[in-house]
């Protein structure tokens, strides 16, 4: 039987005597939409990256723009939360690269989706948080029955 317990350091971790496999490790892995067309389902999330990045914190203290820096964005960071600061929203919004909205979220083809959970298995992912795009609840239940499927065959 698999513990859940929510520990947020390898350091704390270590020190409670558990192993990364006793742990069920979560992740946030945001919207889930599919389709065709990537640059489409892109653009409406930027709003919100640019949203975490600026107003969630304030100039010298932000977790989003700090996590996103360690993770190798820090110039993108610094500007996005520059730019929303200084009222520039559309442009902080601009700003943030589809690569990133990519990595943040479950967006695209089948097989973008599946190489995404893929990625969160290898690193000993154990369950993810998603949130069902969509303008109605069939369309959000669409989405989640497709991404359920692809990780049941992953």
């Amino acid at each position: 039987m698999r513990t859940r317990l929510s520990i947020t350091s390898l350091s704390a971790r270590k020190r409670a005597g558990r192993s990364l496999k006793a742990l069920d490790l979560h992740v946030s892995a945001g919207v889930v939409s599919f389709g065709d067309d990537v640059e489409k389902l892109i653009a409406p999330r930027k709003p919100g990256l640019a949203f975490s990045l600026g107003a969630m914190g304030s100039r010298s203290h932000n977790f989003y723009k700090d996590a996103y820096r360690r993770a190798g964005y820090p110039d993108v960071a610094a500007d996005v939360q520059r730019l929303w600061l200084d009222g520039r929203r559309d442009e902080a919004a601009a700003r943030v690269p589809d690569e990133l909205v990519l990595k943040t979220n479950l967006l695209g083809t089948d097989a973008m989706v599946r190489d995404r959970l893929a990625l969160y298995r290898r690193a000993g992912i154990t369950t993810i948080r998603v949130e069902p795009a969509g303008d109605t609840l069939d369309a959000r239940l669409g989405n989640l029955a497709r991404l359920l499927e692809l990780a049941a065959t992953e």
